[in-house]
């Protein structure tokens, strides 16, 4: 690998940046919706995760926030109708949550940085994954970064991270845009 401080401090300060830009945005697009910038990060993820049976503890872990901070944006979701609470079939003292119409569209909300994304060509996208991808598994690696369901920290990857990718699982060959950041199927790897 070719070290280069001024590219990578570069590089990190354009992370950090558009870090601040998404922030921005979901706060404004909390704020148009009259809710929290952490209502809108529960929505969103409920509407990614629906047919999982997500729960208050499961939230907390992934987007790294005390259960009773979760618990009270959850409460408050429930009593604008923006999602309801199911009775786990197994588990009387469980709950998953479900997203109403209303939550919905809430959950489901293009930004600017979702059109800017779009904006890039096809070759861009794939560079720019991969690169995120990488940033995102040596954070993990480094226990900086709890949870990540992808496939560089998966058990079932089989590939270079950069022109080879299989999923043993799937038993088939991925394509960079069939990476997945997000898996149900997630393993982490026996050390």
């Amino acid at each position: 690998m070719e070290k280069n401080p001024g590219l990578d401090a570069h590089l990190a300060q354009v992370l950090e940046r558009i870090g601040e830009v998404a922030r921005a945005l979901r706060w404004k697009q909390a704020v148009d919706a009259d809710l929290s910038p952490l209502q809108i990060r529960i929505l969103g993820f409920l509407g990614d995760h629906e047919v999982e049976g997500v729960g208050v503890a499961r939230l907390a872990e992934e987007l790294q926030v005390s259960k009773p901070t979760i618990s009270d944006s959850v409460n408050l979701l429930s009593d604008r109708k923006l999602l309801v609470r199911k009775a786990d079939k197994h588990d009387a003292r469980s709950h998953a949550l479900q997203l109403t119409a209303s939550g919905r569209k809430h959950a489901s909300v293009d930004t600017p940085l979702k059109d800017a994304v779009a904006a890039l060509s096809q070759e861009q996208k794939e560079h720019l994954l991969l690169g995120l991808m990488g940033v995102l598994g040596s954070l993990f690696r480094s226990e900086e970064v709890q949870v990540q369901r992808m496939c560089f920290t998966c058990a079932h990857y089989e590939g270079d991270r950069k022109t080879k990718h299989r999923c043993l699982l799937l038993e088939k060959t991925l394509k960079v845009a069939e990476l997945r950041t997000d898996c149900v199927e997630h393993e982490l790897p026996v050390d």
